[in-house]
């Protein structure tokens, strides 16, 4: 359940208490105040307020009754946030605001967290050629094989420091998302990609490439959003006028027969939009999504679709029904940023509140749900 947020009033209330008991410790009753003490003053009350609600927040977290876990799910905590996961071989990577946590894959224990040549910090983006393992943050991209680290910059031909997305493809390379353009690396000098080269955005914070070889790029990071399309060196931008349910785009996730969704949504607004080539298809709340918008899409072994929302918890189809997971009946936090299923078969949901792993036999039991 949603813990209870303190009404603006009542904080008030305990900021004035607060602010009087500072004043009866600080100066005599009666004496007057200079104003450079009254600026200090309201400074100290302030601080005081915010210590007080904080601290009261964290006490009414800790005693509040929380959940009961379903059987084969596990909460851990930290990682906090989580915006990327990787299998990198018997450990599970989680990137987020705090770095990279590797974490085991069979028991979910955090083992440590990645030292790498410049601090991670802010990783948005995971990936692996199979010999380099690589990290996307805000200062750069750092990539890894055999235990020593490098970090590539601007300075290296990368459009921006701050990376939003990463992709690898045999054929076609490391694709690099950034905020001011699209990189990719074959072989020699980088190749940058803008709206100039006839991308919707200079903002990518999303790849896929098809099966069929074409290259997807979404802006999901501002309002102004854009999905475009790579094919046969020619770029096409798809909106809201042409298909998608909203043009800030922040998943994309391919199908088995070669279809694809499209997570999509700024703030109230939004849904998953599914694209075979000719037509689209939306899906919203009233189809059974758990958020208007959709934060990430994820298809597991039992060909059942995850929609994480960015507000609202995750939604699971498997084709007849819909089924809502969220903190009140086991999920770890109210926004899922990624998802990944490891090679023995357990799921892992990364969010703004820590991970949710569920157990291959406990998504096994999922599956086979009437």
């Amino acid at each position: 359940m949603r813990l209870p947020c303190l009404p603006l009033a009542y904080v008030g209330q305990i900021d004035g208490v607060v602010g009087t008991l500072v004043l009866d410790n600080l100066w005599e009753l009666g004496r007057p105040v200079k104003p450079a003490r009254r600026l200090w003053l309201s400074a100290v009350q302030f601080l005081f307020g915010v210590l007080v609600v904080a601290g009261a927040g964290l006490v009414a977290w800790r005693l509040w009754p929380q959940p009961d876990l379903p059987q084969g799910w596990l909460t851990i905590r930290p990682p906090v946030d989580t915006m990327a996961l990787l299998e990198v071989g018997d450990t599970i990577w989680s990137g987020g605001r705090d770095g990279v946590a590797v974490l085991d894959r069979d028991g979910g224990v955090l083992l440590e967290w990645i030292e790498a040549d410049v601090p991670l910090q802010y990783v948005t983006s995971l990936a692996t050629d199979g010999v380099t393992t690589w990290v996307g943050h805000d200062l750069g991209l750092s990539g890894t094989s055999g235990g020593e680290w490098h970090t590539l910059t601007v300075a290296d031909g990368l459009p921006d420091n701050h990376i939003l997305a990463l992709c690898y493809s045999p054929a076609s390379g490391l694709w690099v998302g950034t905020g001011r353009g699209l990189a990719n690396f074959r072989q020699g000098p980088w190749a940058v990609y803008g709206q100039a080269q006839g991308l919707a955005s200079d903002v990518v914070s999303v790849i896929l490439e098809d099966s069929r070889g074409r290259l997807w790029a979404g802006n999901g990071r501002d309002t102004v959003g854009g999905l475009s399309m790579l094919a046969e060196e020619r770029w096409q931008v798809f909106t809201t006028s042409n298909g998608l349910a909203h043009n800030v785009v922040n998943a994309i996730l391919e199908m088995p027969d070669g279809g694809l969704w499209f997570g999509t949504g700024f703030s109230s607004r939004g849904g998953a939009s599914h694209f075979d080539g000719r037509t689209w298809l939306t899906l919203t709340q009233e189809d059974g999504l758990a958020g208007a918008k959709v934060r990430s899409l994820f298809l597991d072994a039992a060909s059942v679709l995850w929609f994480g929302s960015e507000y609202d918890g995750l939604a699971r189809y498997d084709g007849r029904s819909w089924q809502i997971y969220t903190p009140e009946n086991g999920l770890a936090g109210w926004e899922v940023k990624a998802m990944l299923q490891d090679s023995r078969g357990n799921l892992w949901l990364g969010t703004e509140n820590g991970l949710t792993r569920i157990s291959r036999q406990a998504w096994e039991t999922l599956s086979t749900q009437p």
